[in-house]
């Protein structure tokens, strides 16, 4: 833990030109293990290695048991074509410093910087305390923050690249400390995405999904480069069925997950939109 709170303090000391005070925005500075602006507003670096920078006691709606389940799929590879895609994509834009908004667990953020080497600068936030402690417990040198998209502590135009994968959006904040020249890579489900697990779920009821209105204000708020779409099946082993529905809102209170048996074949069906200032 000494080792972990030391490594984040050297990491978050090196980038501390990044951040502002949530309350107050003003500039911020690391003194000892304790990020504070210039009107004495503190937050302190965790024995876990993170920086809680929320203002107030969010709850997430998201229970811990999500995202270790998530955790557990995604090192199975559930993900790993769209990961190898957004990589694709990084090593055509060359960014510096990237952002995860809403990293959840953190498995994308940690492909990506182990995939794409040291040159970069990585920091993952959600605003779900217990999704960032599970974060950290990965060894890679990525800042952790817990943190609302809604109201992001970091200074404008401060970013490269700004993820956002399967998570919902905050535009006007984006498009704040994202650099004139960055980019915001948004990740949103296909119609066909986990279709059947929905189908199990809700026994063939609202099957149908649609990305419009998602897609939509997407157009609207970014000048669109590019869209890629990713569809591939992936077979589920059964011992590890459980996570598969354990790691989506889809299954909160609907079903008995002891109805799953055997291995278990999803639809992955992505779309990668890639957007710039207007």
């Amino acid at each position: 833990m000494i080792k972990k709170k030391l490594t984040a303090q050297k990491l978050f000391m090196e980038n501390q030109s990044l951040f502002k005070c949530p309350i107050c925005n003003e500039m911020m500075l690391i003194k000892d293990f304790t990020l504070c602006c210039y009107h004495n507003h503190s937050f302190d670096i965790s024995k876990k290695g993170y920086l809680n920078l929320l203002t107030a006691n969010n709850v997430s709606i998201y229970p811990k048991a999500l995202f270790l389940s998530r955790k557990r799929i995604c090192k199975l590879g559930l993900y790993n074509p769209l990961i190898n895609e957004i990589i694709n994509i990084i090593c055509k834009s060359n960014p510096v410093y990237i952002l995860d908004a809403g990293c959840g667990e953190g498995s994308h953020l940690v492909n990506l910087y182990n995939k794409c080497g040291l040159r970069n600068k990585y920091i993952g936030i959600d605003i779900s305390k217990e999704s960032i402690k599970i974060a950290t417990n990965n060894l890679e040198n990525i800042m952790w923050c817990v943190a609302d998209t809604s109201r992001l502590p970091f200074q404008s135009s401060s970013f490269d690249l700004i993820l956002n994968i399967l998570a919902p959006a905050n535009y006007s904040e984006f498009l704040r400390v994202l650099k004139n020249d960055g980019m915001i890579i948004k990740v949103i489900p296909g119609k066909l995405y986990l279709q059947e697990l929905r189908a199990v779920i809700y026994q063939n009821e609202k099957l149908k999904y649609s990305n419009y209105e998602v897609k939509s204000l997407f157009y609207q708020e970014l000048a669109v480069v590019e869209s890629i779409c990713v569809k591939y099946q992936f077979t589920v082993k059964e011992e590890l069925v459980h996570d598969l529905v354990t790691m989506t809102p889809l299954s909160f209170g609907k079903i008995d997950l002891n109805i799953f048996k055997g291995d278990f074949v999803v639809t992955v069906d992505l779309e990668i939109l890639l957007g710039k200032k207007k």
